[in-house]
């Protein structure tokens, strides 16, 4: 594909310079993120560490050393060439899944090296007629016939020149050469570091310095029945003298920990690294087994079992969510951090039965993802590009280097790939479009084909090291790296969803195969689980940083040890639990972060302190004490990708099923086993659409439905919670229904806010609430059989109005404060009169709200830290129709402006998308006047909405004023005026005789609500007649329509015996719960 250009600010990119590339390699993919990475981009490199060796390439061949620790430096104690030799790059020829060939041309003489992770030996070879060169510029050398032995070169290691049998050395100074007996190969080994005795250890290592590796793979298989992953590694050899065959390779802990039974064992000495004990194998091939514990999309629904479980507090915290949109000024990864936080939202909401905020969340992720997987001409945002010289999948904005160094794929293809397997849950089908670009991202970051011609085999994946390197080109001198281990194993965990939901086998393999090898690399390298291969002066129980030749506790934005902690566990998932499957390990930690960093303060402004990531970890272990914290904090930043919902969720939930039993395995893949109080708990996910029977290794057999997470928990009943209005009017009642068919029911229970209100044992399952004060009241039931019990939907009754601020309707023609947008009456108007984001006010005005407003000095109450997605309402008076001319004040700090939004009368758009240009690349406060006209308003009371599809602008004031007439034909609605129905009447006229029209209309009446259902006369009638009137207050809308208008108004009818209806009051502040100290001054401000 052609490269689409940067963006305004400069953005969009792709390696420069050409591959170092040549031989069989010219014609494969570009390999990246490996540790000879730096080779492949630069033509040198000194930063090569295989474990036992340290390499630096130079123009005239190879410097070999040994560094336990670091970098390499200026060190340089053995120089392998051919005399003579000179060239200003290094190519690599060939690589295999642990090997590189390296290679250096000039004229007629060559010399190629092959390396290996865990290969004590380098290969050599070289042109016909050229002579070896060995430089030794430190230790003591000593020809020992065909071997040249070098003792003490580097940090008291040895090592041996190997050369053909019958060759010669001849010195000169400290250059040794030899013309290898007229062959083309030698090797070089590294000596085991243990060794008591060198000539022993020389004589032991010999019969394999001609067993030349000319291919290296790394194969699995997973059994589902069973749950074991097996993998094997085999070595293919050429012998080039001798007879010995067997390979001399070693393997690393996370190797010789999980052998299988069947496996070749170590059978060598042992080499010390900086990845902990090398054992040699003497053999072409080992094998590994692991038993596969499988992953979750979320954790299941079995909140209720948690004592303080609030399911009016949950849906709460998910309807702050349920509207937030995705920022069109972003990059790859802070995209991917944004989806997986709706993505996690709308797993809750689904679980929970909010299937109205699951599924807004759900276009929002996929209108995304779809324009990211699509390309318009011209576009250069939200798009991949393939860059065909670096053989790789580049998405624009890109971030963190993704594009110029193909860096940390993996990490942000990941919540790619996890969001597009959401899609495809609640859409199916959608991957019958879009799939093959996802696919496109598993093969970018890991394609399993070493014949695929687009991409490199593993490009991520170490096979060998059994961890992925995050580094596109190696590009520091400690060698490559990988800091967020987490990132990594959520980007294997989204291999497995995707491959299961997507029925393609191939991938979920490819998945566990990554997700269970780096678990076990993580344990030995980021966590040392076992305490065997950190050295004694590493500080801390983990590291946040792996190098080549070394680790530490930094990370790439901060030295804090908080930071050190957290970028090893975000984001928790369902996929998180391979941190909790060694508890001892798990509680080590913990006290650890309780001591060094500032989690149990609960005020703590530590940007690095990620408390909800915290508690997730603690919660696998001790789930009531992260509760107990979590309260403690209601407050707290929130980091950027963490959704408030998810841990309420996720802290419950883990309460509720208890610990990971990682010694239960299952016949299917998305499925785990936990234990509460001795009770074993089996959870399993079926993305199919039939019945599937899971069989646990302990041999519990659970039937998973279709489509849905199930678990030994379960109770077979459902219902549903009803009611006829979801809304009320200050001190009525309201009527709950509980709908089921089941027959079984033991009783049902009614709730809010935790408290139990009502028991009815029989059926029709009914509760008629107390009067109801303002606010918002959530209900739920729970529905008991025997003493197991199901929850309900939850079910919120708001009770009051949304209301002008302060009681002062805006006049139209006239002037409206941004920050004067109507008020609730019960409280907060969040997603009644307005929707913010983020909770909490950045503002000083109406520090009640959530909307980020303050009282400006000039501008007076605007509002700002605008967000994609936001709304405000304003009620207003219109005087006379026409069309009006808008003038309001802005500020957009933002070079490229902001906007659009948009104006609604009555939820009907009326304006164009209105962008805003920049004021100042300096401030936020430099403000503007912007035009707007032709705005159609009708006559009369209405409800002007602004709607934020992109921020990046301060709003101030707004100026309407009268421009025209209207040049269509309009309606202005009329429901008569309120009045009061005195009992014991039941019957009232409803009149719309007033509407105004210039041509015909229909109507159309209906009850918003009531103490009691009504009946109507005929719902069409311009005035129609209700009956089945009781006490309390109604609220009517009348609709009135034609081809070409649309108009309503409304109309209250308040029956009781006097015709007086009694205020209703509310305390606006304090909060409920609020302290405040002795002497203090305390305001107390009600709403009536």
């Amino acid at each position: 594909t052609s490269f689409p250009g940067t963006d305004a600010a400069g953005r969009n990119g792709y390696p420069s310079g050409t591959p170092y590339v040549s031989g069989v390699a010219a014609n494969k993919p570009i390999p990246t993120n490996d540790w000879w990475s730096k080779l492949v981009k630069q033509g040198n490199a000194d930063n090569l560490f295989n474990y036992p060796f340290t390499m630096k390439t130079m123009d005239t061949g190879l410097i070999v050393s040994y560094i336990p620790w670091g970098v390499i430096g200026d060190s340089a104690p053995i120089e392998v060439g051919l005399s003579g030799l000179s060239t200003n790059k290094v190519t690599v020829s060939d690589h295999t899944d642990w090997t590189v060939t390296m290679d250096w041309t000039s004229g007629d003489k060559n010399l190629s090296v092959t390396s290996g992770v865990g290969m004590p030996f380098l290969y050599f070879e070289k042109s016909e007629q050229e002579e070896v060169s060995i430089k030794v510029n430190s230790g003591d050398a000593t020809i020992q016939n065909n071997k040249l032995i070098i003792e003490n070169a580097s940090h008291g290691a040895d090592f041996v020149v190997f050369a053909p049998s019958g060759s010669t050395w001849t010195k000169n100074g400290s250059v040794y050469n030899s013309s290898l007996n007229g062959k083309n190969y030698w090797s070089l080994s590294m000596i085991p570091q243990s060794n008591t005795n060198l000539q022993a250890a020389i004589d032991e290592m010999e019969p394999y310095a001609f067993v030349f590796p000319t291919d290296t793979q790394v194969s699995w298989s997973y059994n589902e029945s069973n749950a074991k992953l097996s993998s094997t590694y085999t070595i293919t050899s050429e012998v080039k003298e001798g007879t010995t065959t067997q390979f001399y390779q070693g393997l690393l802990p996370h190797h010789w920990a999980h052998l299988s039974s069947t496996s070749s064992t170590p059978n060598g000495p042992s080499y010390s690294t900086v990845r902990g004990e090398m054992k040699i194998l003497k053999g072409n091939t080992f094998s590994l087994e692991h038993y596969f514990t499988g992953i979750l999309p979320t954790l299941p629904n079995l909140v209720q079992y948690s004592d303080s479980f609030d399911i009016g507090e949950l849906v709460s915290k998910v309807q702050d969510l349920e509207n937030s949109g995705l920022d069109l000024w972003t990059d790859s990864y802070n995209e991917g951090q944004l989806m997986n936080r709706l993505v996690q939202t709308a797993r809750i909401a689904h679980e929970i039965g909010l299937y109205e905020a699951r599924d807004k969340l759900l276009v929002t992720v996929k209108e995304r993802l779809e324009d990211w997987l699509s390309y318009n001409s011209g576009e250069v945002a939200f798009m991949f590009y393939y860059q065909s010289q670096w053989t790789s999948l580049i998405g624009y904005p890109a971030g963190h280097g993704q594009d110029s160094n193909i860096n940390d794929h993996h990490f942000h293809w990941g919540y790619f790939i996890h969001a597009a397997s959401f899609v495809e849950q609640f859409e199916p089908g959608w991957l019958s479009q879009w799939g093959g670009m996802i696919e496109l991202l598993v093969r970018d970051a890991a394609t399993a084909d070493r014949n695929d011609a687009m991409f490199p085999f593993l490009r991520n994946f170490s096979p060998f090291a059994g961890h992925s390197w995050a580094n596109g080109f190696a590009s520091f001198p400690q060698g490559n790296d990988q800091e967020s281990t987490s990132e990594s194993m959520q980007f294997n965990s989204s291999l497995i969803h995707y491959g299961s939901i997507s029925g393609n086998k191939e991938i979920r393999d490819l998945g566990i195969f990554l997700y269970m090898t780096e678990k076990t690399a993580i344990d030995e390298y980021w966590f040392d689980v076992n305490e065997r291969n950190f050295s004694s002066s590493q500080n801390y129980s983990l590291v946040s940083r792996v190098w080549g030749n070394s680790y530490d506790n930094g990370t790439f934005w901060t030295a804090d040890i908080t930071a050190s902690y957290g970028i090893e566990m975000y984001p928790i998932h369902g996929g998180s639990y391979y941190l909790a499957s060694n508890q001892n390990y798990v509680a080590k930690l913990w006290s650890e972060i309780e001591s060094n960093t500032d989690i149990l303060n609960p005020n703590s402004t530590n940007p690095n302190l990620w408390y909800d990531t915290f508690w997730k970890f603690l919660s696998m272990s001790d789930p009531q004490k992260a509760l107990e914290l979590y309260e403690l904090s209601p407050n707290r930043n929130l980091k950027f990708g963490i959704s408030d919902a998810q841990t309420y969720y996720w802290l419950h939930s883990a309460n509720a099923i208890g610990k990971v039993r990682p010694d239960i395995t299952a016949s299917h893949p998305i499925a785990m086993a936990f234990e509460k109080d001795s009770k074993v708990i089996y959870i399993a996910h079926n993305y199919g659409s039939d019945p599937i029977t899971v069989t646990f290794s302990d041999g519990y057999e659970l039937i998973a439905a279709p489509g849905e997470m199930t678990t030994s928990e379960d109770v077979a009943v459902s219902g549903e919670l009803t009611t006829d209005f979801e809304s009320a009017y200050a001190n009525s009642t309201v009527d709950l229904r509980l709908t089921t068919q089941n027959q079984n029911l033991s009783k049902v229970e009614f709730y809010s806010n935790g408290e139990l209100l009502f028991i009815d044992d029989t059926a029709p399952y009914e509760y008629k609430t107390n009067e109801l004060s303002l606010g918002r009241h959530t209900y739920y039931a729970r529905m008991y059989v025997g003493s197991q019990y199901e929850l309900s939907n939850p079910l919120e009754i708001r009770v009051g109005e949304q209301t002008p601020y302060q009681g002062e309707i805006n006049q139209v023609p006239g002037i409206i404060q941004a920050g004067n947008y109507d008020e609730f009456e019960g409280g907060n108007g969040q997603n009644i009169s307005y929707l913010d984001l983020s909770n909490g006010n950045n503002g000083d005005y109406r520090a009640d709200e959530y909307v980020d407003s303050e009282l400006n000095t000039n501008e007076g109450a605007i509002v700002g830290w605008i967000d994609s997605g936001e709304w405000l309402e304003y009620t207003i008076d219109v005087q006379q129709s026409g069309y009006y001319n808008l003038s309001f004040r802005y500020a957009s700090g933002n070079s490229n402006g902001g906007g659009p939004f948009r104006l609604l009368l009555d939820g009907k758009v009326i304006s164009n998308p209105i962008n805003v240009s920049s004021t100042s690349t300096t401030n936020w406060s430099t403000f503007r006047t912007a035009e707007v006209s032709n705005l159609p308003f009708v006559e009369g009371d209405h409800v002007l909405r602004l709607e934020f599809e992109y921020g990046e602008f301060n709003l101030g004031k707004m100026e309407f004023s009268y421009d025209r007439d209207l040049d269509y034909d309009f309606i202005v609605a009329d429901a008569g005026e309120n009045r009061s129905i005195i009992l014991p009447e039941t019957t009232a006229v409803l009149d719309g005789s007033n509407t105004t029209s210039t041509g015909a209309v229909d109507y159309q009446w209906t009850q918003i609500y009531g103490p009691t259902l009504v009946n109507f006369e005929n719902e069409n009638l311009v005035s129609t007649t209700v009956s089945n009137l009781q006490k309390g207050v109604y609220k009517f809308r009348l609709e009135a329509s034609s081809s070409v208008a649309t108009d309503y108004d409304e109309v209250i009818l308040a029956v009781n015996n006097t015709g007086n209806q009694p205020p209703a009051i509310t305390f606006v502040s304090p909060n409920d719960n609020s302290t405040f100290k002795e002497g203090e001054s305390i305001l107390l401000k009600t709403r009536v």
